[in-house]
């Protein structure tokens, strides 16, 4: 998969799913599809399988089929489910026939994507008439307030030039055929322990955000951590707020 420089998921693979929020359920989309039908599952950018897995339980007899660029990350998925299909390709280039999937996932993964364009038209090609393609990604546009923005705000810059803007995502998925397609914003509050976030932050592979970020601007992003811990004493929280988008659309 031809993914922009962010991140070697190859070398973090062996730790990937040691990584807090990698635990996965069944896909409430694709269970609120398979009324319809879902034969043949597709999920790009599948990483080290964790979704696909889990969508076995809600999926009986499909077939599934996991696509992603790191040959590490699917060496992962391999060993946890031989009945799912694991493919290295790039997203822009899906080695698959014309309208081969009913349903095609795509979760955190497009913002690491070289040729975005490319990719939305190629899961428009493998998509069934009837059938859907569901994207679930971060919106930086719409979480200015991310206390991972706010001390680390380098990662801010970078994620607003790889992070498409979700109308211009949209306006590329109705070029290609898609119709309709929608946007739906959740905005996540939560209280953020900062002692409890520290310790986090300091495995610096815990999320892209921190991977993309210069050595110097990571150190002083933990610094000032550090010191906003040490003088909030007992109860170092603060609130937080960061902003998902799930965009839809359907192949006519």
């Amino acid at each position: 998969m031809n993914r922009s420089p962010r991140v070697d998921y190859d070398a973090i693979a062996p730790l990937y799913d040691s990584q807090p929020y990698r635990a996965k359920t069944a896909d409430p989309e694709l269970t609120a599809f398979i009324g319809q039908r879902a034969s043949a599952v597709l999920d790009i950018g599948c990483g080290t399988g964790n979704q696909l897995v889990a969508n076995r339980t809600a999926t009986p007899g499909a077939r599934l089929v996991g696509v992603d660029g790191s040959l590490g990350m699917l060496q992962q998925a391999r060993a946890k489910a031989a009945d799912i299909f694991w493919v290295q390709a790039d997203a822009a280039s899906l080695p698959f026939a014309d309208r081969d999937f009913d349903f095609i996932s795509c979760q955190l993964a497009f913002h690491h994507f070289g040729d975005k364009a490319g990719a939305l038209r190629a899961g428009f090609r493998v998509l069934r008439p009837g059938g859907r393609f569901v994207m679930r990604n971060l919106c930086p546009q719409q979480s200015p307030d991310w206390l991972y923005y706010e001390y680390f705000p380098e990662a801010q810059i970078v994620d607003l030039k790889d992070f498409w803007p979700p109308e211009a995502i949209v306006a590329v998925m109705e070029g290609a055929g898609f119709a309709p397609v929608t946007i739906a914003y959740e905005h996540v509050h939560f209280e953020q322990n900062l002692r409890e976030w520290l310790a986090i932050v300091r495995r610096r592979d815990i999320c892209s955000q921190l991977q993309v970020i210069s050595d110097e601007a990571y150190r002083a992003g933990i610094r000032r951590l550090k010191k906003d811990v040490a003088d909030a004493g007992q109860s170092p929280t603060r609130p937080d707020h960061l902003c998902l988008i799930t965009i839809r659309g359907d192949r006519p």
